[in-house]
This record gives structure tokens, sequence and C-alpha cells, in this order.
């Protein structure tokens, strides 16, 4: 059960997004949806996968998996081909579009934060470096206690 605290956070949180997301999302294809951004993210961390590794990691469903890959897979962000070892297993990466799309998804979350800091004084730069600090912290030990594919 969230504490109030955390509720606050993550309703704060919810309120920078929903801000930023008004004015400066054109700059974002529109013909990604946030289910695709998310097979593309998860095969940019943890490279080539299976896609039966994939859909339990997405909460989905190996045919709703199927469905995202085939539209990556028809815009050049995706490349799907059969495991060399085991032909009923299928495997998907990451194309160079693929990747430059989540490049360029990663600038414009640099651009907003560069842009939200630059409305900040010197002393409260310096608070939002401590709690940055502290969720780094907390990810790293997150981090460490998921298991390993």
């Amino acid at each position: 059960m969230a504490s109030e605290p955390i509720e606050r956070a993550l309703a704060g949180y919810g309120q920078i997004v929903e801000l930023l997301s008004a004015g400066r999302m054109p700059e974002f294809p529109d013909h990604v949806t946030m289910a695709q951004m998310r097979v593309l993210m998860l095969l940019s961390v943890g490279g080539e996968s299976r896609m039966s590794d994939l859909a339990p990691k997405l909460g989905i469903s190996p045919s709703t998996l199927s469905s995202l890959v085939d539209k990556l897979v028809e815009a050049d962000l995706a490349h799907r081909r059969a495991d060399a070892r085991d032909r009923r297993t299928v495997r998907v990466s990451l194309t160079p579009a693929g990747s430059a799309l989540l490049d360029r998804f990663q600038e414009l979350g640099v651009e907003h934060l560069r842009a939200l800091l630059e409305q900040l004084d010197e002393g409260q730069i310096e608070v939002v470096n401590q709690a940055i600090k502290l969720l780094v912290a907390a990810a790293r030990r997150l981090s460490a206690e998921e298991p390993r594919p």
C-alpha cells in the first residue's frame, strides 16, 4: 500500500507529464503507439530477445505482442527472425531506425527536463539533484532485486 507522500509524488509527476505533453508532443512521431514504444524500449535495454520472453515482461499475450511486432517490422523499427538453433523460436531486435527513434525520444525527454530546470534557481536545482541521487540509488537497488532472464 502506497503512502500519502508517495501518492503526492506520483500525482506531481503526472502533472509534469501532462503539462509537457500538451505543448511539446507534436515532435514525437504519431505512427508509434505507447505499446509499441514499450516493446522498442525493452529491446533497447535487453537487446535481441525471444518473443516468448518479451510477452510476459510486457504483461501482454503472445498474440498481442505478435501484432505489435508486425507493425514495428512494417515500419522498419524492429527486425524479426527465426532462431537458428530452434526454428519454433522467434527473435526480435531493433533496427537502426528503431534505435534512432528511441534516441530522438530520449533527446526530447532531455530537452523537456532542461527546460524545466532552467525555470529553477541554483538552490532549487541542487534540491532536484539530491532527489535524483536518491532515485538513482533506489533504481539500482530495485534493479539488483529483479531476476535476470
